[in-house]
């Protein structure tokens, strides 16, 4: 999902994000809850960490200028950096570095908060689609497998769309060390599961399908979300593999999801997946 606009120099800003933050963005340097819910969704604060995101992304597509240039884990997201970005970006707004630290008293907790806001973006873009495609899979069942397939292709079009999946990655290699990136990437996964789980409970109730003895929603949806992981950093990767077809909208996500699907759901005969592979190569 695209929340640019264009300023009066033909710049892309990208402070209108329809999103409620109040909820993501939660450091900022008021004393009342209202205060903070109020500060988080104003357009300034927006641009703030729109401008990181967009560091982000040119952190990973630009080539440095320096062969030898070792970039330390967030260090690229310094105060001046993204203060230089937001007024390049969205200059009406008129942003200021004063401005910034009646937001964030310190730089950790603005760090805080934009790694809380960039793992976000990519669910709240995905849930748009899934929202979409629910409807599709529930009312009509000759399209339940086209459907499957245009969702994987959202999913995995938005690994190369948004900047929010190289964060993701980023934010994995430093959350060992790292309890904030830990916690939002936790936070992050939880939303994900969420998403995905009600998307999964509707359908399957809808169609009274049940999974084989010893497999849950979880298991299905751990191991969906692992091969989209694994298949976004390939195409991340840049190699040449048929992973996105973007003429049929198909991928081999959505080719995955399926035979997960016919593995996992009882088919009537009540084995569980073992017994189930056992007796099928017994014949």
């Amino acid at each position: 999902m695209n929340y640019d606009t264009t300023n009066s120099d033909g710049i892309a800003v990208h402070y209108d994000d329809p999103r409620d933050l109040s909820d993501i963005v939660t450091n900022l340097a008021r004393v009342t809850a209202k205060g903070r819910r109020k500060l988080a969704n104003d357009p300034l604060t927006k641009a703030f960490l729109t401008s990181a995101l967009k560091l982000t992304e040119e952190l990973f597509i630009s080539p440095s200028s320096d062969d030898e240039e070792v970039r330390p884990t967030m260090s690229y997201l310094s105060r001046p950096k993204v203060l230089a970005q937001t007024i390049t970006s969205a200059p009406e707004l008129v942003p200021t570095a004063g401005k910034f630290r009646d937001r964030w008293s310190s730089h950790q907790d603005f760090l805080a908060d934009f790694i809380s806001y960039a793992l976000t973006a990519r669910h709240w873009s995905l849930h748009i689609a899934l929202s979409q495609s629910a409807e599709t899979m529930l009312s009509s069942p000759e399209d339940f497998s086209r459907s499957v397939h245009r969702i994987a292709y959202e999913d995995l079009k938005l690994v190369l769309e948004l900047p929010a999946y190289r964060f993701q990655l980023l934010a994995v290699a430093s959350a060992s060390s790292d309890s904030v990136a830990s916690e939002a990437l936790a936070k992050m996964y939880s939303t994900l599961t969420d998403a995905w789980t009600a998307l999964y409970s509707q359908v399957f109730l809808a169609h009274g399908i049940r999974f084989r003895p010893g497999v849950t929603l979880d298991t299905f949806n751990i191991i969906l979300q692992s091969t989209a992981e694994g298949l976004g950093m390939r195409l991340l990767s840049g190699v040449h593999e048929p992973i996105l077809d973007h003429e049929q909208k198909k991928t081999i996500l959505g080719t995955a999801a399926l035979a997960l699907y016919l593995a996992f759901v009882d088919s009537g005969d009540g084995l569980t997946v073992e017994e189930a592979a056992q007796k099928r190569i017994l014949g």
